[in-house]
């Protein structure tokens, strides 16, 4: 029951941020959306499909990097057809792919299903910290663009003008809190909560120092950062669909990139909200919302339709291999 209302809570999310985009276009702007999917240029959008297939195979070269020092030499094909598999899974509820794809290899390539798991953990760590580094550097590189889209459109709620005073709040917060924590750090660390959190960062320091540890740690990072450029180059390839969003840059790309990494951590997949988040970040650009829209939900199908393809392919691939 408890699996069956995750399913269809976040199901019911996605949903909702599609019909509250929806709701916000005039009948005019809808019909705008429409023609944009009909005259697009769907050669690069066939392009976008095998650079996203492409970041997927890099993946599974870098999961037997992690694997191989432990013993075990999975083969490339059911290691690449496993992580296609659990971005399939992941579609119906978020994170259940890695159990999947561990549970796969396991069967498949007798992968023990625990140290699989390690080497997932490993990953994400890998992705969270690249994720913030790019993300900074995002941001950095197209600050007076972000700083006046938010004057532009946030004035009106937020004073822009007091905002060294908020900082100064937010400090003394902090101080306040830090000083909290340390009167009742005895209390604190009885808690589930504290323990989940040290857990993670004790999960993330042991997975970078691991590492260090390969073979060749430098290739692991250089397939780290393929997969970011990868799914950055397919991002900037989907802006060539539209003549409205052809003359974007490869930072614009690397901005949507980076906000767009949000969704699927809300809802299966990023529906609904994976495209608005697109919509929103063209929209400091001067995209309008229905172009900035089709945009999203090409790059969203694009990034969607290798798991269902090659996903389902897979769990016929190993049906057939383990009947």
């Amino acid at each position: 029951m408890k699996k069956k209302l995750r399913i269809i809570i976040f199901f019911a999310i996605g949903m909702g941020f599609i019909w509250w985009f929806l709701a916000k276009l005039s009948s005019q702007e809808i019909n705008q959306l429409l023609s944009s999917f009909s005259k697009a240029n769907y050669y690069w959008f066939f392009v976008a499909i095998l650079i996203n297939l492409l970041s997927s195979l890099i993946r599974a070269i870098r999961w037997q990097q992690l694997i191989k020092p432990m013993g075990y030499n999975p083969k490339l094909m059911p290691t690449f057809l496993s992580v296609m598999c659990g971005y399939l899974a992941n579609l119906a509820v978020p994170r259940l792919g890695e159990i999947v794809r561990c549970g796969i290899l396991h069967k498949n390539q007798k992968v023990p299903f625990e140290k699989a798991i390690g080497t997932v953990i490993i990953e994400r760590a890998v992705d969270v910290l690249l994720f913030l580094i790019i993300l900074l550097i995002a941001l950095s590189l197209e600050f007076n663009f972000i700083k006046d889209y938010l004057y532009t459109n946030f004035s009106h709620i937020f004073d822009f003008s007091q905002l060294k005073y908020y900082l100064l709040y937010a400090f003394i917060g902090i101080i306040a809190i830090a000083l909290v924590l340390h009167l009742f750090r005895k209390q604190i660390r009885q808690t589930k909560i504290y323990n989940k959190i040290k857990s993670v960062i004790i999960g993330l320091l042991e997975g970078i120092k691991s590492i260090l540890k390969l073979k060749n740690p430098l290739l692991f990072i250089f397939n780290s950062l393929f997969i970011w450029f990868l799914w950055i180059l397919g991002t900037y390839i989907i802006f060539l669909c539209l003549p409205e969003t052809s003359n974007l840059t490869f930072k614009t790309a690397v901005i949507a990139t980076v906000l767009s990494a949000v969704g699927p951590m809300v809802t299966p997949g990023g529906i609904g909200i994976f495209p608005a988040i697109i919509a929103e970040t063209l929209l400091i650009y001067g995209i309008i919302k229905p172009i900035g829209y089709a945009i999203g939900w090409l790059l969203w199908i694009v990034s969607q339709i290798g798991s269902v393809v090659v996903g389902l392919f897979g769990f016929g691939y190993f049906s057939y291999k383990d009947k």
